[in-house]
């Protein structure tokens, strides 16, 4: 086995090599290929530099020569003419240029200067033109023959040479030749071409473009005075000033704009003080593209012998490996078995110490027993247990916490410690239900990062806190009433004994009616005394087994024949059976209560709809009306003692109803809406079983 893989290692290495050397002897080639095609490009660049320094050579000797010729002459007459323009068609296969001769008038001195002759027609000379002339005629005395002008390149691609006529010692006229920079781009620099992107361009020594085949529009643009649009082809102009730093020739390599590399070559040519540059060009890639398209074919050939040691070294191994699994298959197995039971072992230990911990978690977040969250500091929920969500009643991680109390808000609000608890009613859009609110921030090395908080429904407790507070009322009120119930019982029965007397001992019509009103109201006044007495004093429930439809039943039997609900449209809906253990004669006087006040509150008729229900271990029985119902701000009072809304109401029923089932181990619950209606809901218990000394006293 070491052996194989020793030999593949040694196979892979040699292949390695050989591809390295491979690509470095490729790189190695393309660049002396490069640097010597970049020494003919040098080459070109001197000669095209020569050739244009020749060319401006001989229009100088020329132009001298001509302007020899006129000094023995007048510069006027048909004769001057025919020299001229023997002179001028010479220096014309030269270049595309234009002549003018310049004579001086009656006075000498600067000014005098106008021109004689021009191959121009009509001949276009300008006040600068006028004065180079003047200029020349005047450094004639100095011994300078020729004064060379570029100005206008930028203008209108025009150089201007101008030399002296002298006649007997002095300036007699001037010779100008205007000779267009076009014509010597065009002659000289735009034949040059290196295979498709390869060209030459030029520029003066002040950082002027003269000439670019591929950029005519930035001919006489200056690099130390660029533009913004000058770099949309430009990143910057640094390859330019060093060819403007550098000798008199020079070759190297840079990168172009567009991210390519690129060869250059210049050589500079002196002219009258000045210096022109002839730069060539050419893409790398265009240089060495016949060399990598040769070098490209060794290259398959180097990978088709690495492929073929590879696979050659995979069979190999392939084989090798097939021989030691068959030897070592046994004994992997005992070790495979041996492990996997380990791993066995330890994923189930983790596994029953994750879940422990998991069961301890979810135990620790239920036993809280409401909803749970986590808000950042902006308020919005990061993580929310599943109680919290069903309170919600929409998925909440996301939302700001603000959304679920838009118009709900804090009834109390109280912080201890830096933690924050709240109460609410109606939060989450639940009406009639209460909500506790705990906030505690959380904190890491860095300060406060979020909020815990913890919600809970506390209307049962809220609702507990009221029926003490009820039951607390009714037992003040009790011994209240009881005291005065026994002192006002024993005389209120004294003089009912003695109205009566008087009643039946009287015979005038008149005082026998009164005295029969005056006993009414003494009976109201008694009726009122009993039900103050049974505040205080609730007899003992006398338990057996009743059907509580019968009751209801009985109940209804009993209202429909009241002239108060000739109008009213009686409804039952009971479900059988409906049975329990209970005070049969408290049941039927909460029963009539209700069915009453429910009457009462229809004067103008309507709808009374009663509803037995059997749910688990209770019965339910649903009073509803259709009357004018009870405003919010009553109904923390109904069930308090003599609060009523009747004019001629006591305000009893319902309390002494309360205390019946509470006494009885149910309840009494109100739903109500003003202008449509109320629904008093009575929860029963189903109660123990009867025994047997039960069922006989219930048959007796």
């Amino acid at each position: 086995m070491r052996q194989n893989v020793l030999l593949i290692i040694v196979a892979v290495f040699v292949v390695s090599l050989i591809i390295t050397l491979n690509l470095f002897l490729q790189q190695n080639y393309l660049s002396q290929m490069a640097e010597q095609f970049n020494k003919q490009q040098l080459l070109l660049a001197n000669t095209t530099s020569q050739n244009i320094a020749g060319c401006f050579g001989r229009l100088t000797d020329e132009l001298t020569q001509l302007a020899g010729a006129l000094g023995g002459k007048r510069l006027e007459g048909q004769g001057l003419g025919n020299i001229i323009r023997t002179s001028f068609n010479m220096m014309r296969k030269e270049a595309q240029i234009g002549l003018v001769v310049y004579g001086r008038g009656a006075r000498e001195g600067p000014g005098a200067e106008r021109p004689v002759w021009s191959s121009m027609s009509p001949p276009d000379v300008s006040p600068l033109d006028l004065k180079l002339a003047g200029r020349t005629m005047a450094l004639a005395d100095k011994r300078q023959k020729t004064i060379y002008n570029d100005d206008n390149i930028i203008k209108n691609g025009t150089i201007k040479l101008c030399t002296p006529v002298v006649s007997g010692g002095r300036a007699i006229g001037a010779v100008e030749l205007d000779i267009s920079l076009d014509s010597i781009n065009r002659k000289f620099l735009a034949p040059i071409r290196s295979g498709k992107k390869g060209y030459a361009w030029m520029m003066s020594d002040d950082g002027t473009l003269l000439y670019h085949p591929s950029q005519p529009g930035m001919i006489g643009r200056n690099l130390y005075r660029a533009s913004r649009s000058c770099f949309v082809c430009h990143k910057s102009f640094n390859t330019e000033r060093w060819i403007l730093r550098g000798g008199r020739t020079g070759a190297s390599s840079y990168v172009a704009p567009f991210g390519e590399d690129k060869l250059i070559a210049f050589s500079k040519l002196s002219m009258f003080g000045r210096k022109w540059i002839v730069c060539c060009t050419i893409p790398y890639s265009e240089v060495t593209r016949s060399l990598r398209e040769s070098l490209k074919l060794h290259s398959i050939l180097i990978l088709t012998m690495f492929g073929a040691t590879f696979l050659g070294a995979i069979m190999l191994v392939v084989m090798n490996m097939k021989r030691i699994k068959a030897e070592e298959k046994a004994k992997h197995e005992d070790e495979l078995e041996k492990y996997a039971a380990l791993l066995e072992k330890t994923v189930g230990e983790r596994t029953k110490e994750l879940f422990t911990e998991k069961e301890k978690l979810n135990s620790i977040v239920n036993a809280v027993g409401g909803g749970l969250a986590l808000a950042g500091l902006d308020d919005r929920i990061i993580w929310a247990n599943k109680q919290f969500s069903e309170m919600a009643g929409v998925a909440v991680e996301g939302q700001s916490c603000h959304n679920f109390t838009p118009d709900c808000p804090p009834i109390s609000s109280q912080i201890s410690d830096g933690i924050e608890t709240n109460f609410y009613e109606g939060l989450f859009g639940r009406k009639g239900r209460y909500f506790q609110v705990t906030s505690a921030p959380v904190r890491s090395e860095e300060g406060i990062i979020g909020f815990i908080r913890l919600v809970q429904d506390v209307t049962e407790m809220k609702k507990m806190e009221e029926q003490m507070l009820h039951s607390e009322k009714l037992s003040s009120v009790g011994r209240l009433t009881a005291g005065i119930a026994h002192e006002i019982g024993n005389p209120l029965t004294a003089v009912f004994s003695f109205l009566q007397i008087l009643r039946d001992m009287e015979q005038e019509s008149f005082k026998k009616e009164s005295l029969e009103t005056v006993l009414f109201h003494i009976n109201r006044i008694a009726e009122i005394v009993r039900q103050l007495s049974s505040l205080s004093k609730v007899a003992p429930p006398e338990l057996k087994k009743v059907n509580v439809n019968r009751i209801l039943g009985q109940a209804l039997d009993l209202m429909k024949y009241d002239k108060r609900a000739r109008q009213i449209d009686f409804r039952d809906e009971f479900e059988e059976p409906a049975e329990v253990v209970t005070d049969e004669n408290q049941i039927s006087q909460v029963f009539i209560n209700l069915i009453l006040n429910a009457v009462d509150a229809m004067p103008e008729g309507g709808t009374l709809t009663v509803r037995s229900k059997t749910l688990v271990g209770r019965v339910a029985v649903e009073i509803e009306d259709t009357g004018i119902g009870i405003s919010k701000e009553d109904m923390p009072r109904i069930f308090d003692p003599f609060f009523t809304t009747k004019e001629k109401g006591t305000g009893l029923g319902l309390s002494v109803s309360y205390g019946i089932m509470r006494s009885l181990g149910g309840e009494l619950r109100v739903d109500s809406r003003p202008g449509a209606g109320s629904k008093f809901t009575v929860i029963i218990p189903a109660g123990r079983k009867l025994t047997d000394a039960d069922a006989d006293t219930d048959s007796r």
